[in-house]
């Protein structure tokens, strides 16, 4: 077990299970419906002999955090405490006489904190939003009056979508879109009003437009699956 910590929060998976409810709880999920993806998504934790107990702490200081705590999870933790089950576990893993009284300690402390309702619910974190966008194409057409760019979009660093535009000094507007990174694209132009695009076969389209126009300038978009 490494070097002996007692806190309740001094392990892993105190931390791993902590962590996640509370990253679905700032999302605005419903404490219930996250007690319960928890535990299914943490099942092979809360059915090892060493982990149980820490995960069941774990969930419990979360439901407690946001005046959620299933009777039955605090059952649970009462008797793991008070029959000494929770020391048992580390007396088997080899802890020594003055870390367990550490552990009892705290587990007291524990217990005595969740068996009295929190007078407000922890407040959500409100979630910092990025979005950011990778380039893949950029051209220019041959009258210098307008440009065609495609790029991928990402949402906190995770993928979204790959469009493209087409904009004028003064506006523009959205030419295609699709879901599938790293996937086969390219775009140039052929002529001042023809736009001819390269694709992956296997692209399927959410948007896909085979005509622009903006204030008279007039053209068409020609696909090509390879």
């Amino acid at each position: 077990m490494g070097a002996w910590n007692t806190k309740l929060t001094g392990n892993d998976t105190f931390q791993d299970i902590y962590q996640s409810f509370f990253d679905l709880y700032n999302q605005g999920l419903n404490p219930a419906a996250i007690s319960k993806q928890i535990q299914e998504d943490f099942a092979e934790q809360f059915n090892d002999y060493d982990d149980r107990n820490n995960c069941l702490f774990a969930l419990a200081l979360a439901q407690w955090e946001t005046k959620s705590l299933d009777p039955s999870v605090y059952n649970q933790v009462k008797a793991l405490i008070e029959t000494g089950k929770d020391l048992e576990v580390w007396k088997g893993l080899g802890a020594d006489e003055k870390t367990l009284q550490q552990r009892k300690v705290i587990l007291d402390k524990f217990l005595t904190q969740i068996s009295s309702e929190k007078e407000k619910p922890k407040p959500r974190v409100k979630q910092k939003v990025e979005f950011t966008t990778i380039e893949l194409i950029k051209a220019e057409a041959p009258d210098n009056n307008k440009v065609v760019e495609v790029s991928e979009f990402y949402t906190n660093g995770v993928y979204d979508q790959t469009g493209s535009a087409i904009s004028w000094e003064s506006g523009g507007g959205a030419v295609f879109y699709f879901t599938g990174q790293g996937q086969f694209i390219s775009a140039r132009w052929l002529d001042s009003q023809t736009l001819e695009v390269k694709h992956d076969k296997n692209i399927v389209f959410t948007k896909k437009e085979t005509t622009f126009f903006y204030r008279g300038d007039q053209g068409k978009i020609i696909y090509s699956a390879e």
